[in-house]
């Protein structure tokens, strides 16, 4: 006789909730976080080796506008959907004056480590509808809405990208809990003892284990998380420096900036002032 499952409390000890059951299933939670959504008329795009934590989006209205990775070359086209992943060095230039449709993007910090490189398809009806909606949105001045279309538009991208893009993601859940733990945690004095009782390891085996999966300790991948938030708030808020810092747990503007130079070859401020196509 087969022995039956064992009861699965889904509710912390001490509760005054009761759930208990048999897990069947358990898919890892995603984030969608929207940054912009954007129409622009360009005249000039010209970026130099730009390198954000942030996907991007791009859906050309005409052609004019090439990105260039590694030495390559990508005219973009009409017609043509482009998902650029974070991390992913790039140039741009303006053959002729175009305007283009992009959604800046993050999914959390285990996605966000996509293979870096430019990936093109087709748009689908489906997207081509979901555009439609966004030109309806943009043209009702004054309205305040949920942009919920961004989020399916970016759904439907994602979908086309190729299983070889996610491969390397495939990290130990150790791994995972504690680059959640800190992505969670960045305003926080955080210790790699902390990180590695939270994650069930010795300080030892997590720093072991992130040179295996990620070739950094722990503790760089932290200051990528915390250069990265920041990156995301000097792009997308008018917080002041000064408060960015303090948010992100890198001490003080002076700090803040030395590691910003160091390790985005940019200051804050000229970070900041960059081109936001």
């Amino acid at each position: 006789m087969p022995e039956k499952a064992s009861i699965l409390s889904v509710v912390p000890a001490g509760s005054a909730h009761r759930v208990q059951g048999h897990r069947s299933v358990a898919l890892p939670g995603v984030t969608v976080d929207i940054l912009t959504t954007r129409k622009i008329e360009l005249e000039q795009w010209e970026l130099r080796r730009l390198n954000d934590p942030y996907w991007r989006l791009y859906w050309p209205m005409q052609e004019g506008g090439v990105v260039e990775i590694d030495g390559v070359s990508t005219v973009l086209k009409p017609g043509t959907v482009y998902l650029i992943p974070p991390r992913t060095t790039f140039s741009t230039t303006t053959r002729r004056p175009f305007s283009k449709w992009y959604c800046h993007f993050n999914l959390g910090p285990a996605a966000d480590r996509a293979a870096p490189g430019i990936y093109a398809f087709s748009s689908s009806p489906a997207m081509s509808a979901l555009l439609d909606e966004l030109i309806k949105m943009g043209a009702e001045a004054g309205s305040v809405r949920f942009p919920w279309v961004s989020i399916q538009l970016v759904a439907e991208a994602l979908q086309k990208l190729s299983a070889t893009v996610w491969d390397h993601q495939r990290l130990d859940p150790r791994v995972l809990k504690a680059m959640e733990f800190m992505n969670q945690h960045l305003g926080l004095k955080l210790t790699a003892d902390q990180i590695a009782r939270h994650s069930g390891l010795s300080v030892r085996n997590l720093n072991h284990l992130f040179q295996q999966e990620l070739q950094q300790p722990p503790m760089r991948v932290l200051l990528d998380y915390r250069l990265d938030e920041a990156c995301r708030l000097l792009r997308h808020t008018a917080d002041s420096i000064e408060d960015i810092a303090e948010q992100c747990g890198l001490v003080n503007r002076h700090y803040f900036s030395r590691m910003m130079r160091q390790y985005r070859n940019t200051s804050p401020a000229a970070y900041r002032q960059e081109s936001l196509a």
